[in-house]
């Protein structure tokens, strides 16, 4: 569903990996690895649309970006180093407020349903801008509960989070690839994302 042919990662003049070829079907995932610096978030920003393909090519479904890009934003949820939450509304209207922007509906009872998974029950209607980082990042993940999108892409999403955080987002990853779904994530650390269904891509940083 997802293939990448050939994709070199450019930031300004700077080469940042090799030509990088994979592919994902349904049910599979993807760890990007690497340090500070090595392309982890320009390879996301590519898959997503987000930035250009400067060599290679990522295909949706067979067919290249940027002509897929319509079809891939109808079938993608991503989430960046930035929680991209509404400072001033509460985490249960930003829920809304994001399945919305991406098509997307879910009745009150689910938001409350999704918040509450993530412990958030208490502070649905609390800004943003008053919770703490690890709440923050649990309200920016409380969607994935929710959406019916085929393509996760996150950005770092362990950040800020404690261990039953962390556990509760693999559970809800194991379930998304297990419905047939796909899933390109970075981390600093496998350790609690690890699947049997995980592919690894490690990227060894600017040349």
């Amino acid at each position: 569903m997802l293939s990448v042919d050939g994709l070199t990662l450019v930031r300004g003049d700077r080469c940042l990996s090799p030509p990088l070829s994979f592919e994902l079907r349904g049910g599979a995932a993807l760890l990007v690895e690497g340090g500070n610096g090595s392309g982890k978030t320009t390879l996301l920003r590519t898959l997503c649309g987000l930035r250009p393909a400067v060599a290679g090519r990522v295909l949706w479904r067979g067919r290249a970006l940027p002509s897929a890009s319509e079809s891939l934003r109808e079938e993608l949820a991503f989430l960046g180093h930035r929680d991209a939450l509404h400072e001033d509304l509460g985490p249960a209207d930003n829920l809304r407020c994001a399945l919305a922007l991406g098509g997307e509906t879910q009745a009150p009872r689910a938001i409350d349903a999704a918040l509450e998974a993530a412990g958030l029950q208490e502070q649905r209607a609390v800004p943003v801008r008053c919770l703490s980082q690890g709440q923050r990042r649990r309200a920016a993940l409380a969607r994935f509960g929710l959406t019916r999108k085929r393509l996760w892409i996150l950005d770092e999403p362990l950040a800020a989070l404690d261990a039953a955080a962390r556990a509760g987002f693999k559970a809800l990853l194991e379930r998304h690839l297990f419905a047939g779904g796909l899933a390109v994530l970075s981390c600093h650390t496998d350790a609690w994302l690890h699947t049997d269904s995980m592919q690894r891509l490690s990227l060894p940083g600017p040349r």
